[in-house]
């Protein structure tokens, strides 16, 4: 069962992405801050971190550098999840060596199918839904 590691400064947003990836039959961690998450990561080894941009004292921006610093933790697939679409994200997003961007609220299936390819593929290629 693959594990994906949900970082998103908003509770609800968090718990209602964590019931749909269980239904979906994924393994769930969460973290509602960027800083708990950190060992999270580390310690866990998600097969996948769906990561919020736009949080609160430590950004997910942020949160993705510390990630690409750790020898336990670059090489998890990170997928960014925001509520602001625009090329800027994007461009930065890959950037970052990102697997994907998600734009909220979204689509479901176009998620999952994100979810797949960067668990399924290697590389910095950038997937949109």
């Amino acid at each position: 069962m693959p594990k994906v590691l949900i970082v998103d400064d908003d509770p609800a947003m968090t718990l209602a992405l964590a019931i749909r990836l269980r239904a979906a039959a994924f393994e769930v961690l969460t973290s509602n801050s960027a800083h708990e998450a950190s060992p999270i990561a580390v310690r866990q080894r998600p097969d996948v971190i769906l990561l919020d941009i736009d949080m609160p004292s430590f950004s997910g921006l942020e949160f993705h550098e510390c990630l690409r610093n750790s020898e336990r933790a670059r090489t998890i697939p990170v997928i960014y999840i925001s509520g602001v679409d625009s090329d800027t994200y994007r461009r930065v997003a890959l950037q970052q060596g990102a697997r994907g961007f998600v734009s909220k609220p979204f689509d479901m299936p176009k998620l999952l199918a994100v979810i797949q390819a960067a668990i399924g593929t290697s590389g910095a290629t950038l997937a949109s839904a």
